[in-house]
């Protein structure tokens, strides 16, 4: 085996004739196991179609390329601080998009063929691991635990929302006669998660099976190889939720955490996602949707030998507590930039808040809930200046899976009155929400049009980069100079210019050219604008199962060695 840990390799010209083929790019679709233990080494499968050995790029983990084609083994560091990783092939001619590898505490398992009855499930023994699976040709896949009467288990399945598996999974808790004694098929996005307590004990089934999480004419069970889970059961503690969701940068501090089977009063370290030390393969959000600051970060709280685990959001600027229910209902005044988090724990809850604005300043107020993983459906939001006028008004239900989000340039000076609600007036300890409020400032945001870019010689590629301007009314950025960095020898790319308006205003290319040299690793695209200030944005990649980075794979093919340099 060949040890590869790497995010940048060059690469020497290979030696070829014209009538020579090169091997294509590499395609990665998933892996199997699609995740490990901390601290633990994974024997992994990679599918797709390559040329075998390809290199890896695997920040966070060292890897093993076996001499069998398409087989890794993957070592994940204990003290990993991080819930995913994305793991890429990559050859002289091109990179496979980036897949997702799961990190957890508990042990890992691997299904075993054939459980698709439930008098013929596989035994699970211990009730505090993870079993990864895959749902083959319309199968149903079925596991036996057994339970003291009062015991809580959580059973939680991993695939479309964090894996991007194509399936839409039901999962049952069924008896082995296979009576349906509950059952869940949407808690997180399209993922199941069931949580059964049995008032007697007993033998119990947890039956699997799938539709295809795509628009699909034919309703009928579906399966295939890339129908890849990872079935979570635990009795033991299980994080799904953290208060408050954001801290402030610099003092992270503690959280109390959430979900089932933890002790009162639990609270655990935040720490940024994937370490202390800054990196640029760190996963990020996508800014645009939820308005998030560009300067915050993702935060991470896990606990050892605890199941589950939850992101925070890391922000530069104060962080104060929510709003506390039972305590007292007078409106909170929060001062921009501020973010809180709550949750509609009581019925007929509505928080009040008041909020200093003066003339001519825009507030910029987001409310999130789905995106925390709460079964909330963003709440109803109310906005009145401080003579009562109602100036914004939001019924959340045309978007309900979308953030609620709030843009009011003041017209008086003083206190505006913002309400949130359960639409419904409905409580639930499990009703989670964050809420920020801040000023609108001169800023902006790139986007590229992917996260990766082949550049052959003697023929110039065109990558599209997104400009969103975020200018108040009274301000204004003045043009736009967007460049790659971090170029090898032999690549160039020119900067180009976003002008305030007309067609590069939204939407530039940057032409990238290669002298012949070849590469294979990251750049990134930085934006610099100079009124009223300088300031400088990198440009992030689009969002793919909620991560996005500030880096793309380069990819410049050499220049054949039969043709003059």
């Amino acid at each position: 085996m060949q040890r590869i840990q790497i995010s940048a390799v060059i690469f020497s010209a290979a030696v070829f004739s014209c009538s020579e083929v090169l091997a294509a790019a590499p395609t990665l679709t998933h892996l199997f196991p699609a995740g490990g233990q901390r601290g633990t080494k994974v024997s992994v499968t990679c599918a797709g179609a390559f040329t075998w050995p390809v290199s890896v790029s695997s920040p966070s983990v060292d890897v093993l390329v076996s001499q069998e084609s398409g087989k890794l083994e993957i070592t994940i560091p204990p003290d990993l601080d991080t819930d995913r990783i994305w793991i890429r092939l990559f050859n002289e001619q091109g990179a496979s998009e980036a897949v997702p590898f799961q990190i957890g505490n508990l042990k890992e398992a691997v299904e075993i063929e054939p459980n698709n009855l439930p008098r013929r499930a596989q035994v699970v023994s211990n009730l505090n691991q993870t079993i990864n699976g895959v749902i083959l040709d319309a199968d149903v896949d079925a596991f036996a635990v057994t339970l003291n009467a009062g015991q809580t288990l959580v059973a939680n399945v991993d695939a479309n929302a964090r894996l991007g598996s194509p399936m839409d999974a039901i999962l049952q808790v069924v008896t082995p006669d296979g009576f349906v004694l509950a059952e869940n098929n949407d808690e997180v996005a399209l993922d199941p998660r069931i949580v059964f307590t049995p008032k007697k004990a007993g033998t119990f089934v947890m039956r699997l099976f799938a539709f295809p999480a795509g628009q699909d004419a034919t309703i009928a069970l579906r399966g295939g190889a890339n129908y890849v889970y990872r079935l979570t059961l635990s009795t033991g503690p299980f994080i799904t939720h953290a208060l408050p969701s954001a801290v402030t940068a610099g003092g992270l501090g503690m959280v109390d955490v959430f979900g089932w089977n933890i002790p009162p009063g639990t609270r655990l370290p935040v720490v940024p996602l994937g370490g202390e030390n800054p990196s640029q393969d760190r996963a990020l959000e996508s800014v645009a949707e939820l308005r998030v600051h560009p300067d915050s970060r993702i935060g991470f709280v896990n606990g050892p030998h605890m199941a589950g685990s939850v992101r925070v959001r890391i922000v530069p600027f104060p962080v104060v507590a929510g709003i506390s229910w039972a305590k007292a209902r007078d409106p909170l005044t929060i001062f921009p930039p501020v973010t809180t988090a709550g949750r509609f724990a009581s019925a007929h809850q509505i928080d009040d808040y008041r909020i200093p604005l003066i003339v001519g300043q825009t507030v910029v107020i987001t409310v999130e809930s789905r995106n925390l993983e709460s079964p909330l459906i963003p709440p109803e939001i109310r906005l009145a200046d401080p003579e009562g006028k109602i100036v914004f008004d939001l019924d959340p239900v045309p978007q309900r899976f979308l953030p609620s989000v709030v843009s009011h340039r003041a017209t008086v000076s003083g206190d505006y009155h913002l309400s949130v609600r359960e639409r419904n007036l409905q409580g639930h300890d499990r009703f989670f929400y964050r809420l920020t409020a801040r000023l609108e400032e001169a800023d902006f945001e790139l986007t590229t049009s992917g996260d990766s870019v082949v550049v052959v010689p003697e023929k110039p590629t065109e990558f599209p980069v997104t400009i969103q301007r975020r200018t108040p009314a009274d301000s204004n950025l003045g043009p736009i100079s967007i460049e790659a960095i971090d170029l090898p020898v032999g690549v160039v790319a020119s900067a180009v210019i976003s002008e305030v308006s007309g067609p590069t205003a939204a939407k530039v290319s940057l032409s990238f050219s290669t002298t012949g040299a070849a590469f294979s690793g990251k750049i990134r695209v930085k934006g610099t604008a100079n009124m009223p200030q300088k300031l400088e944005r990198l440009a992030r990649t689009p969002a793919k199962l909620g991560d996005c980075f500030e880096t793309i794979w380069l990819t410049a093919v050499a220049l054949p060695s039969d043709q003059p340099n």
